[in-house]
């Protein structure tokens, strides 16, 4: 995957690949990991406990956000090219969003899951002090949550076998930080794209999600989550369904800030949700700082275009 413009690089002149490919996002993509289960509850149980990686996320946001960088870089060279590929930049920034907010939403299960987590939260709290007030910065640390003092990475290794160790781990988190193209990836999965692809990251902006469909979906989760608190009992089926309940239904809701709105109901549904998110007191407050991150983010997305409404001018 080319990451980089080349000196001599042209947007009028980039190969693009034909086939249109189905693009998901890796918010969209946690829906293909909800099984069919006798009941729901035993359904979202499962789903928590079959979530991604991180690196995997990190990889894939850090990609996006390299091929945003070579567009811009292109752009300035050929500043008449830009309405043919603003869209692939509104693609982009969306996977890359997408990718950064499931990378805090989803839990962490392994020790790569916790360096990728740390890495990208201490790199979003270094955004917000230098590029944002203190309300950005207070939003930053809601989402993040509580980092250790010490960077992980830092400890030092102390025998010639933690040495070796160390340089694995690192070569192989790098490793994974630099995804590969696929030619045929699996069907509903997530992957990361690049501007050759342009036609697809197109095509994938045009098909915006339904949002009353995501609130619908977020509202019946969210009953379900309510009925299991109110009877609970501590068996880990019930532990595990509300957990990967509330991954679900912010993915859908994070969905739903992220996407820019195209229509007076999108309005409707994006105020909708952002009531509902605030008005949701037991959920962990760093879900609620996501969806402002979220929220800010599709309001950007909008503003840059009269072909969308921006939630704050009307609501």
């Amino acid at each position: 995957m080319k990451t980089t413009a080349h000196r001599d690089e042209l947007l009028s002149t980039i190969v693009l690949d034909p086939t249109l490919h189905p693009v998901i996002d890796d918010l969209a993509g946690l829906e293909r990991l909800v099984p069919v289960a006798p009941g729901e509850t035993e359904s979202l149980a499962i789903f928590r406990n079959q979530l991604p990686g991180l690196l995997a996320l990190r990889g894939r946001g850090q990609a996006h956000t390299e091929q945003v960088r070579r567009l811009i870089l292109l752009l300035a060279r050929e500043k008449g090219q830009v309405e043919r590929w603003i869209d692939v930049a509104n693609a982009l920034t969306l996977l890359t969003n997408a990718s950064n907010l499931a990378l805090l939403l989803l839990p962490t299960r392994s020790e790569d899951d916790v360096w990728a987590r740390e890495q990208f939260g201490r790199n979003l709290l270094r955004h917000a002090r230098r590029n944002g007030d203190g309300e950005d910065i207070a939003l930053a640390r809601r989402a993040v949550g509580d980092l250790p003092q010490r960077p992980a990475h830092l400890a030092l290794p102390t025998s010639a076998a933690a040495v070796a160790e160390m340089i694995e781990t690192m070569a192989r988190r790098v490793g994974a930080l630099q995804p590969k193209p696929q030619d045929e990836p699996e069907p509903g999965a997530p992957r990361a794209w690049a501007l050759e692809q342009a036609d697809s990251l197109k095509a994938y902006f045009a098909a915006a999600p339904g949002l009353a469909d995501l609130l619908d979906g977020a509202c019946k989760l969210f009953a379900l989550i309510d009925d299991l608190r109110r009877g609970y009992r501590p068996t880990g089926m019930d532990d595990a369904a509300i957990e990967g309940g509330l991954i679900l239904a912010y993915a859908r809701l994070l969905r739903i800030a992220l996407w820019p709105a195209r229509s007076a109901p999108d309005v409707a549904t994006k105020i909708a949700a952002r009531d509902l998110v605030r008005a949701r007191d037991a959920d962990p407050d760093r879900l609620g700082a996501l969806w402002e991150i979220a929220f800010g983010q599709g309001e950007t997305v909008a503003g840059q275009s009269n072909r969308f409404l921006n939630i704050d001018e009307i609501g």
